[in-house]
């Protein structure tokens, strides 16, 4: 794999917030979200943990979601200096509507900011049944311009590839919606699911290449690494175990994101986006190992559902 180089690429203001290290850069004339390695980082009071391979986590979880047709961020491998780099396309940029009556700027807005700039007394909250109530209660101010049935399917089609991925952080700061804003006045003019973004915590970034070594020589150790994927998004409380939870067929929302997904899942294409990518070969076969289970696991359930 050629590696872009973003050394000379001229730098803006950092626009972005969340965790970790990045630089708003523009390359060729388009602005991207660069992510960098991130050797050290603190989790707790007392612990710290490498997330020096969380930018190869960004770049695979982005391609696996871009691969089965879901909209999401346009990601590239590259270097800047001696670093690599996930350069994630600003999907907002030079994005806009215009028509006779409405002159619109995208803006994306996550949903957790914009449930409680709704709802002075939100206690938005992770649970399934706080995120439907918050998208009823601010969806019930624009019926015109959103389908809160399509917004369901999309966060499920979301959540069944987030386990797939092994992606255990997708909390309501890491995903939400596009939005135009009037320049005479703020209101929606249109709104949608935006693309995908924030995938760096899928495939487990902090294991080591001894960890997972470890991992693919014991069955027992493997096959609960497989299995237990927890989600960000709780039910009652208590976080979901993905796989459970798709396995049970309880949520039909869930069941048809299933259904329309599974179908487009393509190892081939997985492993050889894998393959190219300059890691370990541990590190390679244990990403497509790991994918393979969770895929024979899915088509398992695929099954019952048609």
């Amino acid at each position: 794999m050629d590696l872009i180089d973003f050394s000379n690429a001229k730098e803006i203001y950092q626009k972005y917030g969340g965790a970790g290290k990045k630089k708003t850069l523009i390359f060729n004339g388009t602005q991207y979200l660069v992510k960098f390695q991130n050797p050290v980082r603190k989790k707790g009071k007392n612990v710290q943990v490498s997330y020096v391979n969380s930018v190869y986590s960004e770049y695979i979880g982005s391609k696996i979601f871009e691969s089965v047709g879901i909209p999401t961020q346009e990601v590239v491998l590259g270097k800047y200096n001696d670093r690599i780099v996930c350069a994630c396309k600003d999907f907002i940029v030079g994005k806009g509507v215009t028509t006779d009556e409405y002159i619109g700027e995208a803006k994306l807005i996550e949903f957790e900011e914009w449930s409680k700039s709704h709802d002075l007394d939100s206690t938005l909250t992770t649970d399934i049944e706080s995120i439907y109530h918050s998208l009823e209660n601010v969806f019930k101010y624009f019926p015109q311009n959103v389908n809160i049935e399509t917004i369901k399917e999309k966060f499920w089609e979301m959540f069944v590839i987030d386990f797939f991925i092994g992606n255990t952080d997708r909390h309501n700061n890491n995903w939400g919606f596009i939005y135009y804003e009037n320049q005479y006045d703020t209101y929606f003019v249109n709104m949608q699911f935006a693309p995908i973004y924030d995938c760096g915590s899928c495939l487990t970034p902090v294991l080591t290449d001894e960890q997972m070594d470890d991992i693919l020589n014991s069955t027992g150790e493997l096959n609960n690494y497989v299995r237990n994927a927890y989600s960000a998004i709780h039910e009652d409380g208590k976080k979901i175990h993905s796989y459970e939870y798709i396995k049970s067929l309880k949520n039909e929302y869930c069941n048809r994101a299933l259904k329309v997904l599974f179908p487009k899942i393509d190892m081939s294409y997985i492993t050889d986006i894998i393959n190219e990518i300059p890691i370990s070969n541990i590190r390679k076969h244990f990403y497509i190992t790991i994918l393979q289970k969770r895929y024979d696991l899915l088509k398992n359930i695929y099954l019952l559902c048609i």
